[in-house]
């Protein structure tokens, strides 16, 4: 397939998936299934193993991961968060959510003065997204922020991606470019898509 009319697919994919979670994520749905992918996450070997992780502020239209957040914390592992820095992800410890500040695109990310870390230190990140398959191929919101993010990773870094169970596709038409997903995370279950989760 070439990548002109692969990319076509995905922002119908895209279209699709944000239609849906505006008729289907009531708040209360939203905070129960985020509970629940907190747990399956936390409970996760990958998780206790990890002890430095890159989190992400979820958007109204994802699950929410203040509870990951003040986990990771009280586990006593350092926490990164992103922030765009022009075509590019960095990552920044944050200490307390007062180190979150909006940025451009209405997203918290780490504000001027949190210190910087290298991407090669990231045991665990947890990745965002519309939508996925279970061939662990994700569907961002068309930037490409995290695709360059994740091939940078160390081969170590375990890649997590948090959904509804709602967001799942039978197929995720990709381009060259894609990662993918070692583990998939919903309210409903945990999905392996690699040897390494």
């Amino acid at each position: 397939m070439a990548v002109g009319s692969s990319y076509s697919l995905k922002q119908v994919q895209r279209r699709l998936l944000k239609s849906k979670a505006l008729g289907l994520l009531r708040q209360k749905d939203r905070l129960d299934a985020s509970i629940a992918i907190t747990h399956r996450l936390c409970s996760h070997p990958v998780w206790q193993d990890a002890q430095v992780v890159a989190l992400y502020s979820a958007l109204p239209s994802e699950p929410d991961t203040s509870d990951i957040f003040r986990l990771a914390k009280a586990s006593k592992k350092t926490v990164l968060f992103p922030r765009v820095d022009k075509d590019h992800l960095s990552f920044f410890i944050v200490d307390k959510k007062e180190d979150l500040e909006e940025n451009f695109l209405n997203i918290l990310e780490p504000r001027l003065g949190c210190v910087e870390a290298s991407i090669q230190d990231i045991d665990l990140i947890l990745i965002p997204g519309v939508g996925f398959d279970r061939q662990g191929h994700r569907l961002g919101r068309g930037l490409g922020f995290y695709d360059r993010c994740l091939s940078l990773l160390s081969p170590r870094a375990c890649r997590i991606g948090l959904f509804f169970s709602f967001q799942e596709l039978p197929k995720i038409y990709t381009e060259p470019h894609d990662q993918r997903l070692d583990l998939v995370i919903t309210e409903k279950e945990l999905i392996r898509t690699s040897s390494r989760s």
